[in-house]
């Protein structure tokens, strides 16, 4: 691994669940909340935890990431990005069965 596969990791894992209003994906869609509509019923926990985090990372303040290359910047937005909507238990049945799918071939 290296310092960005780190460092998208546990920046990742400390933003998954940002500002988590307590309420499920599905209450939202139902709901027709304002997190649903911006993220079109589509994780919206997660995509709103990953929008929050790099608003604030965005901040010159908090903005570490500005001395890394753009190509940098972008491996680690991508990686933390996966990283967290890959929270969003809607995806957990078919990641899981890949996960297994790998093992099984190993």
């Amino acid at each position: 691994m290296n310092e960005l596969d780190v460092l998208s990791a546990v920046i990742g894992g400390v933003c998954h669940d940002y500002d988590h209003d307590g309420l499920t994906n599905s209450y939202h869609v139902n709901a027709i909340s304002d997190r649903a509509i911006r993220y079109s019923d589509k994780a919206v926990q997660e995509n709103y935890h990953v929008a929050e985090s790099f608003a604030i990372l965005n901040m010159p303040e908090f903005n570490f990431l500005q001395t890394y290359s753009r190509d940098d910047f972008k491996t680690f937005r991508k990686r933390m990005i996966g990283i967290i909507l890959a929270t969003d238990m809607a995806r957990h049945v078919s990641d899981l069965a890949t996960v297994k799918n790998l093992l099984e071939q190993k």
